[in-house]
């Protein structure tokens, strides 16, 4: 059985909004337990690798440069962050230039993120999540502002909402 989840506001600026995903059962957002993982704070790109995302909100956007995009298949949003092509990968889901929604990630250490277990879950936890995003934009449940990125309406998934929601 998949896990309910939420998609949780973590700030806006001038780039965009930033958006990640509580799953059911979980204090932290996964933004914020990447971000808290030792691993990857060890890693020695992690201080620019902040500054970078938090430049991207604060005024430069989620430009398609600053991602892998289509690291999942082409009817997915999934894209790694990374920093100047450094080992350090935050997937997330880049819906536009002014809207993102992080998930996790760590190291990649393997030649695709499917070889890594960690890298993995987290990149199909996401595509998961963004069926269910997708279905709910379509059925008007959610809307999203395409200027700023705001995402408004029922950002809560309950896990029966993997059935009804892909299916409806």
């Amino acid at each position: 059985m998949n896990p309910g989840f939420e998609v949780v506001y973590q700030e806006n600026g001038v780039g965009g909004a930033l958006y990640s995903v509580r799953f059911e059962g979980e204090e932290k957002s996964e933004l914020d337990k990447f971000l808290e993982n030792s691993t990857v704070q060890a890693s020695k790109e992690f201080d620019c690798f902040v500054a970078r995302l938090e430049d991207m909100v604060d005024s430069f956007g989620f430009k398609e440069h600053f991602f892998k995009n289509r690291e999942g298949s082409i009817r997915d949003s999934l894209a790694a962050l990374h920093y100047d092509n450094g080992p350090l990968r935050l997937y997330c889901l880049r819906w536009s230039s002014v809207l993102l929604i992080a998930g996790s990630g760590g190291i990649k250490r393997t030649r695709t993120y499917q070889d890594d277990g960690v890298l993995r879950e987290a990149a199909e936890k996401l595509q998961r999540v963004d069926e269910l995003i997708l279905a709910r934009q379509k059925s008007r449940e959610i809307v999203i502002d395409a200027t700023t990125g705001i995402i408004e309406g029922n950002l809560i998934f309950t896990s029966d909402a993997y059935d009804h929601d892909i299916i409806a």
